[in-house]
């Protein structure tokens, strides 16, 4: 263990060990109702017989609590790593591309797809290099490939990307198709492998924990597009399991790939990749690498085609506490006390 992981992990286990009392907005319904479930024996039955005025206050107040929580956690870790000296870490920026070979109407060639990492990108490139745009690239280097993806890399200022005009384009068979955003109730439609975009709201945020050099963190996620309401004990196929994953870097596996505090809240997801159905607890199952991102904000362009679903769900799941419960509940059941599914 290195000596920035050592201290990290020296102020997680102080915070686990006694978790500060914060004195937020005390007087408010929210917190009232926080303290009362926080010293009740069974207070999921007390959760059933209230309002859903009551619930919400609830789940405002203890999102913000934990939000509370989580910066002064953070604050202290960045004030401990600062005291030993360890505040500081080189970073090289990166781009990364997901590209498409063109191919000549009159061909019948299957296009070749590649993964571009740009080193140190220019402005230029940051600004002009746009989804759905077609190229003329130069100074690409190989890196690897496998059977289906060519792995290619270059430094900004060393690789020219040139705009093809709308006359070059007509002569290439359509290359890009308009993302959007896919609801739980047409993955079944999205083949293996293939890569889907979808909003959602967070049931569920396991821990981290490494397996063969990587890091990796499952998330519980639904967006209320097929529920048929409490009577259904089972809620078949209403939640996505997301396990993210990434390479454990000097051992740090202390950081999570998806913030604990986003439990509750509603999300963007890009570029997730569809796994085999978890078929004996009805779940669809998705893995999110290194070219996969999650958004809370949905004005930029990035992630602009999740916005409609995104409000969707958040009226959904103001008027479908309940339902959520049964869903926390659910996951709970399969993945027990930790997340390592």
């Amino acid at each position: 263990m290195d000596r920035r992981s050592a201290v990290v992990d020296g102020i997680i286990s102080e915070y686990q060990k006694e978790r500060s009392h914060i004195n937020y907005d005390s007087d408010s319904e929210g917190a009232k109702i926080y303290n009362m479930l926080e010293t009740a024996e069974e207070p999921e039955f007390l959760m059933a017989d209230m309002s859903p005025e009551q619930l919400s206050s609830f789940a405002a107040y203890k999102a913000k609590l934990n939000a509370i929580r989580q910066s002064e956690k953070e604050k202290s870790i960045e004030k401990a790593l600062k005291d030993a000296g360890l505040g500081h870490r080189e970073v090289t920026p990166l781009m990364k591309l997901r590209v498409v070979g063109l191919t000549y109407k009159t061909r019948q060639d299957k296009p070749k797809e590649g993964i571009v990492t740009i080193w140190n990108p220019i402005e230029k490139q940051l600004l002009e290099l746009v989804e759905g745009g077609a190229y003329a690239v130069a100074g690409l280097m190989p890196s690897s490939s496998d059977f289906d993806i060519l792995q290619l890399h270059a430094r900004g200022s060393c690789t020219k990307w040139l705009p093809l005009s709308s006359n070059a384009r007509e002569q290439f068979r359509p290359f890009f198709r308009r993302r959007k955003s896919t609801p739980l109730s047409s993955l079944g439609d999205i083949p293996l492998s293939n890569e889907f975009d979808i909003a959602a709201y967070v049931v569920h945020v396991g821990r981290v924990y490494t397996s063969n050099q990587q890091k990796k963190q499952w998330v519980f996620v639904t967006d209320g597009s097929i529920m048929n309401g409490l009577q259904s004990e089972k809620l078949i196929n209403s939640l996505l399991a997301i396990c993210f994953c990434s390479p454990l870097i000097d051992h740090d596996s202390s950081f999570p790939l998806f913030n604990y505090n986003l439990a509750g809240s509603t999300v963007g997801l890009c570029n997730l990749i569809k796994k085999e159905k978890d078929h004996t607890n009805h779940i669809w199952v998705a893995d999110a690498n290194e070219n996969s991102a999650y958004y809370l904000n949905f004005d930029s362009s990035n992630c602009s085609h999740l916005r409609n679903a995104a409000s969707s769900i958040r009226r959904w799941a103001y008027n479908s506490l309940l339902i959520i419960e049964k869903l926390k509940e659910k996951v709970l059941h399969v993945v027990g006390d930790d997340c390592k599914a």
